[in-house]
């Protein structure tokens, strides 16, 4: 009888897990649940990382989009006028500003290098080492395009009724509400004069009377008001103006292909010290502000363009605001804009005969 129920205890201990082989399963279970969590952190980077480049090429698309309908239907006459012009610009800061109002650059939250063009980390690279369009910088602040082109009235219905009218495409780096200490934030922006006004003030800030000349006083300055459609739009933008977020670099390289045909000749950059291009026949021209050095202006009438746009990710945006608020460090501008951006470029073909 006592040795039946001591086999059959015997039997139930044999049956139980020891406190050892509890721990160890414990341990593999914590391990594997471990691995189990990094994957799914690294799964959930690599699709934030892909959602925000598919964000930023969206928006890189739509901006190309827009700005290769505009230079397609670009106006060019050999009568002396500025036609179309590109400027690099310096800064953001002033004189040299393409922002103004909307948020001015400071020393401290400068991209850094801007004094050293070639250098890793310049802002500056107009002709790099590779010719490839994608590894080039427009300096501090991008180019400032402007032309005149017949673009459609959007209120038409029918969209075939067009007029010439100035366009203008910069970056700006504005504070993302007006409150004070806002976040900082870029962005590209289209802005477009009026082709003509039928009454006072609009008719006085139209193309039609500032004039076909993109170098006019009125397309850099904010005299008389900055309603849509107003020349002073051109300089400096409305906020409702903004074509696409977080663009960080924005330039234009400018060709003309020889009527004997053959490949395409570069007109604009040429060389690092290329600091603005003017299509006239005005070879004297150069625009008042911001003024460009003597000997840094091209000229010309391209016949193709290409366009380039650098676009930062969600992340991006988020680093490049905390690098430039001093909150973050370990790393430069450029490192964090190369990392966490993507570039796009477009071939446009310049429909014009000059």
């Amino acid at each position: 009888m006592n040795s039946h129920a001591t086999g059959g205890s015997a039997r139930a201990q044999r049956s139980g897990f020891t406190l050892i082989e509890l721990l160890a399963a414990s341990a593999i279970t914590l391990v594997l649940a471990g691995i189990m969590v990094a994957l799914l952190a690294q799964m959930t980077r690599t699709w934030a990382r892909a959602s925000g480049g598919l964000v930023a090429t969206q928006q890189a698309e739509q901006a190309l989009d827009l700005l290769a309908r505009d230079l397609q239907a670009a106006v060019l006459r050999r009568d002396g006028r500025v036609w179309l012009a590109a400027t690099v610009q310096p800064d953001q800061s002033g004189a040299g500003d393409s922002g103004g109002t909307l948020g001015a650059w400071s020393p401290p939250v400068r991209k850094p290098g801007a004094a050293n063009p070639g250098t890793p980390n310049s802002s500056l690279a107009l002709a790099p080492s590779s010719g490839r369009l994608e590894h080039c910088r427009f300096g501090m602040a991008g180019v400032w395009l402007r032309f005149i082109a017949n673009v459609p009235d959007r209120n038409d219905e029918s969209a075939a009724l067009s007029a010439p009218r100035v366009v203008g495409y910069q970056i700006v780096r504005r504070a993302v509400a007006a409150n004070a200490g806002s976040a900082q934030r870029y962005g590209l922006f289209r802005s477009e004069v009026r082709p003509y006004g039928d009454a006072s003030p609009a008719r006085e800030r139209s193309t039609a009377v500032c004039g076909y000349d993109v170098f006019a006083a009125a397309y850099i300055s904010t005299a008389g008001g900055g309603n849509i459609g107003d020349a002073g739009t051109i300089r400096r933008p409305r906020r409702d103006q903004l074509l696409a977020n977080d663009v960080i670099d924005f330039g234009v390289r400018l060709a003309r292909r020889p009527a004997g045909g053959g490949a395409p000749v570069l007109l604009f950059p040429l060389a690092e010290n290329d600091r603005g291009f003017a299509a006239t026949t005005a070879t004297g021209a150069s625009p008042p502000n911001p003024s460009v050095p003597v000997g840094a202006m091209r000229y010309g009438f391209p016949t193709e363009a290409e366009l380039f746009v650098r676009v930062l990710t969600e992340e991006g945006a988020r680093q490049i605001e905390a690098f430039e608020a001093g909150r973050l460090g370990g790393s430069t501008w450029w490192e964090l804009a190369t990392a966490h951006s993507v570039v796009l470029t477009r071939r446009v073909v310049l429909e014009a005969s000059p």
